[in-house]
């Protein structure tokens, strides 16, 4: 019997193996098609690939790309400087949001793409011109690496190729004026970037060290909208806050006109290094240089401040927000707001001020305080003061804040384009 089993199992003639394979591929292909098909296996961007698959990807799109193009010659003006113009112009609008440039990192949108994008500057010199041609003009699947617009314009993917062959010798000021025009010719705003080559200052995000460690979390970052290299800052913020920072009434954003240039300042940085998250701010504040960051914050600081909309609440709901604003619950473990914020909703060490914030921003902040989503920064005490706080408290100190006049009004200030 035994023998008769490992027969069938183990058959000596070559032939006798067909039909053992045969049904073991058609047995494997059943499974993989319904593993496929009952949407088990998860292809979120948030979730790092499998040990080593990055790096089998990333190998198999080398090769592909080395052996597809190998019969690609430059044409006779590629590396010109008309070429490296042509080119400039279209990688400075489309490809430096994923790709930065010389002076700036990458997007913290597109360093969450999975695979992540490289950084050119640093990496394009290990692509050979027609290596980088055959990727410009068909990008590469799975990757979100567009192919050319139009498959009949080699000319236009060549000038690309030369562009980022000369990218990684340029200066900052260089690729600025190739890329963006002449800087006299744009809008000018609070300090576009100043310092050529200045030092970058890191940020961070979840996949930073998930392999390949190709890209550069840094900021100034080339953002999706031209802001780090040209774009109006109010402008920008202005789609949320308003151009005078009152927050367009929708209690959504909070009036960054209520704030201290101080706390806006810190508030700004901290956006940018990552480590107060919002993936909002963060995408934005990536952009901004240290001068930037201080016209930004002057400029709003000095708008005219004011309650930010109508409140409306009971005397109970009133009384409850000013006990825990003023007082505390000293047996919860509840210390009273003012004694961070102070008796006129701000503090000479740059916290927040409340007076006349919108009470459901400042509600919600409560519960992403008390939910541990905020509060990351070393020393935040936040996260256990509102850990302590019902629904109705965070309420009635919101509308308790939200129904006072904002302290020391000021004149607003001419409007920075």
């Amino acid at each position: 019997m035994t023998r008769s089993i490992l027969a069938y199992l183990f058959p000596r003639r070559i032939i006798q193996w067909t039909g053992p394979l045969a049904a073991t591929g058609v047995a494997m292909l059943v499974v993989v098609v319904i593993v496929l098909g009952a949407g088990w296996v998860d292809l979120s961007a948030s979730i790092p690939h499998p040990a080593g698959w990055a790096t089998i990807l990333h190998g198999v799109f080398r090769r592909s790309t080395a052996y597809h193009s190998a019969n690609f010659v430059p044409p006779k003006d590629f590396g010109s400087p008309s070429q490296i113009a042509k080119g400039a112009g279209y990688y400075g609008r489309v490809c430096a949001r994923c790709h930065g440039g010389p002076g700036l990192g990458q997007n913290p949108v597109a360093l969450s793409m999975r695979p992540r994008p490289q950084y050119l500057p640093q990496e394009v010199a290990d692509f050979k011109p027609r290596e980088l041609f055959w990727i410009v003009k068909h990008g590469v699947k799975y990757s979100a690496m567009p192919s050319w617009p139009v498959q009949d314009r080699d000319d236009e993917v060549w000038s690309v190729v030369s562009f980022l062959k000369a990218m990684p010798k340029m200066s900052t000021a260089q690729f600025r004026t190739l890329a963006y025009g002449d800087p006299a010719a744009r809008n000018a705003g609070p300090p576009q970037m100043q310092d050529d080559r200045a030092p970058l200052k890191p940020y961070t995000l979840p996949n930073k060290d998930a392999p390949p460690l190709e890209s550069l979390y840094a900021a100034p970052a080339a953002g999706f909208d031209d802001l780090a290299m040209g774009g109006s800052l109010i402008a920008s913020c202005a789609g949320c806050h308003g151009a005078d920072g009152a927050g367009r009434g929708t209690g959504a954003v909070p009036n960054i006109a209520l704030l201290t240039p101080e706390y806006l300042r810190t508030a700004l940085r901290k956006y940018r290094s990552g480590v107060r998250h919002s993936g909002f701010m963060q995408t934005v504040a990536v952009q901004l240089t240290d001068p930037q960051i201080d016209a930004l914050a002057r400029y709003y600081a000095s708008q005219p401040k004011r309650q930010s909309q109508p409140v409306t609440a009971s005397a109970a709901q009133l009384a409850l927000g000013a006990r825990i604003a003023t007082a505390g619950d000293a047996r919860r473990g509840v210390g009273a707001c003012t004694s961070c914020h102070g008796q006129e909703g701000a503090s000479p060490k740059g916290f927040s001020a409340l007076d006349g914030q919108f009470p459901t921003y400042l509600a919600d902040q409560l519960r992403l305080f008390r939910a541990g989503i905020r509060g990351h920064e070393p020393g935040n005490m936040m996260r256990g003061a509102a850990s302590r706080l019902s629904d109705a408290e965070i309420d009635a100190v919101s509308l308790y804040y939200g129904a006072r006049a904002p302290r020391n009004p000021q004149r607003a200030a001419t409007v920075v384009h």
